[in-house]
């Protein structure tokens, strides 16, 4: 993903259409409309992935997963079944470009039958902020075919980031497949209680996420910084998702 200070990441479920005709209305209207304002300089279409090995991804059932001794409690926003349709737009004008969103949404489409898209799906957008780019291999803008998505509400926030600076991405980016991470603080939820959503989510860009159950990633797991983090954390949810259309970098 391209590097812009803001990301505005939706996630939807259709109800009333079948998959393949969301699927086109996002890929070729939805997508293409955003676009339109020039206000998006980078914009990728994700299906949710779970079919990899990580111990501690959030479970189909959200409940408590182990990580070693350390028990890491789930958040229940986001279940690896539920509004698997991921966008995420890079943008340096989240407000306005939220504003256009809300609005394309609310107006009936030829492409769904005349139906409203609001009413044709269960939505979740938000607005992050970008904290840090971590590149270490200058992947820059060529787009990965899959990333972990990791939400997580820190006990410590000073704690939480200095993990992540020091010792957590550094351990990572030994990974086989690992490319780059992007972490962001969360602005504003329009379908959820912001108490109800994790304040930061870490981006990690992957050629593929079956190593995520390899020795590189135990070894990053068995630090105890790793279980102090992770294990006081009031909740995190960590999710897959692989890569179906990309457009960018769209402004240079």
């Amino acid at each position: 993903m391209a590097t812009s200070s803001h990301l505005f990441r939706v996630l939807s479920k259709p109800i009333k259409v079948d998959i393949e005709t969301w699927e086109n209305w996002i890929g070729s209207e939805s997508m293409t409309g955003l676009i339109q304002t020039n206000s998006v300089t980078k914009v990728g279409i994700y299906q949710a992935f779970n079919e990899y090995p990580l111990a501690t991804k959030t479970p189909n059932t959200v409940d408590q997963t182990k990580l070693h001794s350390v028990d890491v409690t789930h958040s229940d926003i986001e279940p690896p079944t539920e509004k698997c349709c991921l966008m995420m737009y890079q943008t340096d004008d989240p407000e306005f470009l939220k504003e256009q969103f809300l609005r394309n949404i609310g107006q009936s489409n030829g492409t769904l039958s005349g139906k409203e898209p609001i009413s044709c799906a269960e939505w979740d957008s938000r607005v992050y902020k970008l904290v840090q780019d971590f590149d270490p291999k200058g992947a820059g803008y060529t787009p990965a075919p899959f990333i972990l998505s990791v939400q997580m509400e820190p006990n410590d926030d000073d704690d939480y980031d200095k993990f992540y600076r020091d010792e957590h991405l550094y351990m990572l980016s030994k990974v086989p497949g690992y490319r780059r991470s992007q972490r962001y603080q969360l602005v504003s939820s329009d379908h959820l209680s912001l108490s109800s959503v994790p304040r930061f989510m870490a981006i990690h860009e992957f050629e593929t996420l079956e190593t995520t159950d390899g020795p590189e990633l135990r070894e990053a797991d068995a630090s105890p910084n790793t279980h102090r983090v992770i294990g006081n954390a009031k909740f995190v949810n960590i999710r897959g998702f692989r890569l179906v259309k990309t457009l960018g970098h769209i402004k240079q």
